[in-house]
């Protein structure tokens, strides 16, 4: 049976979860840069990469996988690419960096791409390419992880379920996003069906026999996004994140086998100037227009809307920021207790 949610305000969870990573570590910039990461997610509906990740990202911590005072460094930049160090430092602090060093070399030379190397769970990968958006850019996003999801072929974990965002600057409104895991749900999805006590659909991951099941807390490996597409998209993210940086992700594990829930990971960013290329202004009434052209449309039976990419998550975001960001009984149990055993006391 599907568990209840209780609603928190964003003002008030978003403190909450900063004041939780300022006590395991993080100063205070970087933990209210992880925090807005994390309730941006929720506000948008993509509640698989929020507050629900928080338990699992104080173990890290503990652990040291994720380092809480990073010294995050550029080890070389050179005309419009960038390399830069992230030495375990959340993704929400390292990838928003590695952003502004993209937009920096588009300013320059109209396009930037910064590859990030050790990195961590990057979360709602969107979040960087809409950066570059919100600033007048075209921001593309991208992250490579360890095995965790099925090849065409395969029944055990082959590649991951990378995630890739496009975001594009319009004339009127938030930017157009297109934010997706190459797998057919990301592993959150997962767990939070677990978290409310719900099953899963057949056909989004495989137990420890490589067989179908709808029990979340089942699932060894995860299925990819349009069976050979999604897994060739992943295969090619690791190739422009991982491979680029001499930081391969997959191999080594496949090839020894250990395949494991290790917290490092590549990513890559990019910012385009899109007056590189010709009028920004002419440019953002043509999305405007695209827009426009495909949600007048006629709309097959049932659909009272057409939905363009990132607007189902901007509705779902002004209901929550009106009326609060649901959250379920479960998740807010373990984040509840994972707050308490650092010090920190939840909202009433």
């Amino acid at each position: 049976m599907a568990q209840e949610s209780i609603r928190l305000g964003k003002a008030e969870l978003s403190a909450f979860v900063s004041a939780i990573f300022a006590a395991v570590g993080l100063k205070k910039e970087h933990a209210d840069e992880w925090a807005k990461m994390l309730v941006w997610a929720n506000l948008r509906g993509t509640d698989s990469h929020g507050i629900i990740r928080i338990p699992r990202y104080i173990d890290l911590i503990k652990a040291r996988s994720i380092n809480p005072a990073p010294n995050i460094r550029i080890e070389r930049k050179s005309g419009a690419a960038v390399v830069l160090e992230a030495d375990r430092a959340p993704s929400a602090v390292a990838m928003t960096m590695a952003m502004a060093e993209a937009m920096d070399c588009a300013r320059t030379v109209h396009v930037g791409m910064c590859a990030a190397r050790h990195v961590t769970h990057t979360g709602a990968i969107g979040y960087f390419a809409v950066q570059a958006a919100e600033a007048g850019f075209v921001g593309i996003a991208m992250s490579a992880s360890g095995p965790m999801m099925a090849y065409p072929g395969t029944s055990v974990p082959a590649v991951s379920s990378n995630p890739i965002a496009f975001a594009v600057p319009r004339r009127n409104g938030r930017p157009y996003l297109l934010d997706f895991s190459t797998g057919v749900v990301a592993n959150g999805k997962v767990m939070g069906a677990a978290d409310r006590g719900e099953k899963i659909p057949v056909g989004w991951g495989l137990d420890k026999d490589g067989k179908d099941t709808t029990d979340p807390k089942a699932v060894k490996t995860l299925l990819p996004l349009g069976g050979a597409k999604g897994a060739g998209l992943s295969f090619m993210i690791e190739c422009m994140s991982s491979l680029l940086l001499g930081q391969p992700r997959l191999a080594p594990d496949l090839e020894n086998w250990a395949i494991g829930d290790d917290p490092f990971l590549n990513g890559t960013v990019i910012a385009i100037d899109i007056a590189g290329f010709g009028d920004p202004d002419r440019f953002a009434a043509e999305a405007e227009r695209l827009g426009t052209a495909i949600a007048g449309l006629a709309r097959a039976e049932g659909v009272k809307k057409i939905m363009l990419p990132g607007e189902r998550g901007d509705t779902i975001r002004a209901e929550r920021e009106a009326n609060g960001i649901p959250i379920a009984k479960g998740t807010w149990q373990r984040i509840a207790k994972a707050a308490q055993a650092v010090g920190v006391t939840p909202p009433a």
